[in-house]
């Protein structure tokens, strides 16, 4: 082999590296949002092959799909009556808005949980502390169930 073509091998190699550095694909149960040197570029991809910048443009990706958070723990709230009443949750969520989700958490999805969490826990103890034993646990659960989720929803986005 020449220099010549040691050179050519070289150059093609290195080409080949940089076109896979600047491809990247979106999946179908995913959101991707690319960053230019920290900086949100852009999060609302399809799915497919896309394009950025090697080097200076990067890519996280986070799940579409329904994510669940279930605290081992049971949680004492008190009624209206000051009565304990022992309550165990689990969370289901989704990130809708992957730019907001990753400002808000820095794409942690365990710092999410967390924040679910109390958020939860907050609605919960509204909700059950304006209520009677006998409200929380009788036929009003759903009732008690749907004023804790609208809390939930109005402080989730942030």
């Amino acid at each position: 082999m020449g220099p010549r073509l040691n050179l050519l091998l070289i150059v093609g190699v290195f080409a080949a590296i940089v076109i896979r550095m600047s491809l990247f694909t979106v999946d179908t149960r995913e959101h991707a949002v690319k960053f230019q040197v920290g900086r949100i570029v852009r999060a609302n991809y399809e799915p497919g092959l896309h394009f950025k910048v090697p080097f200076f443009e990067n890519v996280s990706r986070y799940p579409k799909r329904i994510l669940t958070y279930d605290q081992d723990s049971e949680e004492r709230f008190l009624t209206g009556e000051k009565k304990n009443v022992i309550v165990d949750y689990f969370i289901a969520w989704r990130i809708v808005d992957p730019a907001q989700y990753y400002r808000s958490v820095r794409g942690d999805e365990e710092g999410a949980e967390q924040r679910l969490s109390a958020i939860v826990k907050e609605g919960l103890k509204a909700a059950i502390s304006q209520r009677t034993l006998q409200e929380v646990v009788s036929a009003e659960r759903t009732e008690l169930m749907a004023e804790m989720l609208v809390q939930v929803r109005e402080r989730s986005p942030e």
